[in-house]
């Protein structure tokens, strides 16, 4: 019995002893019987990679750990222990970042000394972040999943690509480096015009919005057209040829009678110069005659001539001596009650014809006759006139109806 107790005793001391042993290896690697004076750091993220136990780092040198990491409701709060031998220099506004040892390392926090330095750094006091690190954090934190998401050794080639394509040519890159910065100096001042030109391309632009449809049309009746050209090409050919053996018979023409036709227009500029003069006639004239053209059709109806003759006693006396032809008259352009006349007409002008005052009224009327057939005797005259003639009384003109009228009437007709 004794024996046995002692065994278990010794089995039982023994485990003690082991797990004596493994807790004193875990106490001095967690550095349970380290001291540290511990002080704060406030910071907006922690990052990627921040383990536990990391370093705390001032110029290089390792003077504590991290010992706690927080969440709090600006960021985080880093707990950091410091080694009491190694807080004595660090002054009190030492500002701290967090960094990575590597690019896809492992972070730590390096404290980073002001360039005037000053105080003691004390157990208890809270540590600022340093604002341009944090940029780079958050830089590299943005860029992690990136990493992550990249192949190791596909990064690796193109990295050593680059390397090898950049090797050797540091010159000839900063050549064009400062080329580029040359250009740009010269392109920054346009860029305001650049602007304006945009601005102006984007209202055009919407011009050729507004108006594409009509382009459109336009283009679409383009193709027609061509389309129809092609289809009559033999008859469009035909045409350029006739034409262009037109033009060189037009030339021969020409060539022959170009200085003929010269002449002709320097001899007929005195008839276009009179005919000019006179224009204002030419308006009442043509009128006259369109207003005359139903009459026509009634005095020739039936292929047969008639006239209605009014004889106006304005005949005062013979032509006398005095009454000599004379040429050349040079009066003025006259309508003469054109286009719509009055019958009888009053308004003889005096002309310079040579006549002497013949139609004003200033001598003996000889043709005392001034009357006008009516209907009736218009029809009797003409049934007598056709009876001594052997015809019906509708093919006898009305002119002979006249002519007989005065002689049934006892008046005497001259004829001179």
């Amino acid at each position: 019995m004794s024996k046995t107790l002692t065994n278990r005793l010794l089995g039982v001391t023994l485990i003690l002893i082991l797990a004596s042993g493994i807790w004193v290896v875990n106490a001095v690697f967690q550095q349970k019987f380290t001291s540290f004076d511990e002080v704060k750091l406030n910071t907006d993220t922690i990052g990627l990679q921040l383990p536990a136990r990391a370093d705390v780092k001032i110029r290089g040198v390792i003077v504590g750990q991290v010992l706690e990491a927080e969440s709090g409701s600006d960021g985080a709060v880093l707990t950091l222990g410091i080694y009491p031998d190694e807080i004595k220099p660090i002054p009190k506004n030492v500002t701290a970042s967090i960094l990575p040892k590597t690019l896809f390392g492992e972070k730590y926090v390096e404290l980073v000394v002001p360039p005037s330095p000053a105080g003691r750094l004390a157990a208890g006091d809270t540590i600022r972040q340093t604002k341009l690190p944090i940029e780079v954090e958050k830089v590299l934190n943005d860029l992690y999943p990136l990493l992550t998401a990249i192949q190791p050794a596909e990064l690796n080639y193109t990295l050593n690509a680059i390397a090898t394509a950049l090797e050797g040519r540091g010159d000839d890159i900063g050549k064009n480096i400062e080329t580029l910065n040359s250009y740009l100096k010269r392109f920054n001042p346009q860029v305001p015009a650049l602007v304006d030109d945009l601005k102006l391309l984007a209202e055009v632009s919407d011009t050729y919005a507004d108006v594409a449809p009509q382009l459109a049309a336009t283009l679409r009746n383009t193709v027609k057209t061509t389309n129809t050209l092609k289809g009559r090409q033999a008859k469009l050919n035909a045409f350029l040829k006739d034409t262009a053996s037109f033009s060189d018979t037009a030339k021969v023409f020409l060539d022959k009678n170009g200085d003929n036709i010269i002449r002709l227009g320097q001899v007929s500029a005195p008839q276009t110069k009179l005919l000019n003069r006179y224009s204002p006639e030419f308006p009442c004239l043509l009128n006259g005659l369109v207003d005359q053209a139903p009459l026509l059709a009634k005095t020739f109806r039936g292929f047969v001539f008639h006239i209605d003759l009014i004889t106006i006693p304005m005949q005062p006396r013979g032509y006398t001596a005095k009454d000599k032809q004379v040429y050349g008259a040079d009066n003025g352009p006259a309508c003469l009650g054109l286009p719509s006349p009055k019958i009888p007409f009053t308004g003889i002008p005096n002309l310079d014809d040579g006549v002497n005052n013949i139609g004003r009224g200033d001598a003996q009327r000889v043709a005392p006759y001034s009357g006008t057939t009516n209907a009736a005797e218009a029809e009797f005259y003409g049934r007598l006139a056709g009876t001594a003639r052997g015809v019906d009384s509708d093919q006898v003109s009305d002119y002979s109806t006249l002519m007989i009228a005065p002689l049934a009437a006892g008046t005497e007709v001259r004829l001179r």
